[in-house]
């Protein structure tokens, strides 16, 4: 019985070239770019020898992907991939992309406070009940973590001081323009 589900799977992968037919989905936009601008510079490259195989929805000559971001992230224009093409909902699509990009946050250390502002500012509620069964909320990030609280509001104290000390108030800049006049 195993054999014949292997066999149908198989029949149903396909392999593309990736960038010309690769598009994300319309319902993973927001988790895509939230990936790409904040966690993708944040970690180390994916390498696999395997060949890459994701789940696309597939419209129109088009095949979109909804997760697997990190993945996708290093494709490049020769990169051939294999893709099973599914049949879900927008709503199953939207909580897979952000249960991807949840996955890939889970696994920064440490936590970025900005990052996750980000994600919980842009997750719809929906989303995050079926996720999390409530909202999300910074305490259950550390819980999945099993870290301590004191330690992200570390995180959150040194950033703080971080941008800080690199921002000169407004009365320092007007004082320092000053003593250059005044020389």
């Amino acid at each position: 019985m195993a054999k014949l589900a292997n066999k149908t799977m198989r029949r149903s992968v396909k392999s593309i070239n990736a960038l010309d037919e690769l598009i994300v989905h319309e319902c993973a936009i927001k988790p895509y770019q939230i990936f790409c601008e904040l966690i993708e510079a944040e970690t180390n490259e994916f390498v696999s020898s395997n060949t890459l195989l994701l789940e696309v929805v597939d419209e129109s000559d088009q095949y979109r992907f909804f997760d697997g971001f990190r993945e996708v992230s290093i494709l490049t224009n020769s990169s051939e991939i294999s893709i099973r093409r599914v049949i879900l909902s927008n709503a199953e699509i939207e909580r897979r992309a952000w249960s991807c990009l949840m996955n890939e946050f889970i696994n920064l250390d440490p936590i970025n406070p900005n990052i996750f502002n980000a994600i919980k500012n842009s997750m719809p509620i929906q989303v995050q009940r079926a996720l999390f069964d409530n909202s999300l909320t910074i305490q259950r990030i550390l819980d999945i973590k099993n870290i301590e609280r004191y330690q992200y509001d570390y995180q959150v104290n040194l950033m703080h001081n971080q941008y800080a000390s690199e921002i000169p108030s407004f009365s320092e800049l007007i004082d320092e323009v000053r003593y250059a006049d005044s020389e």
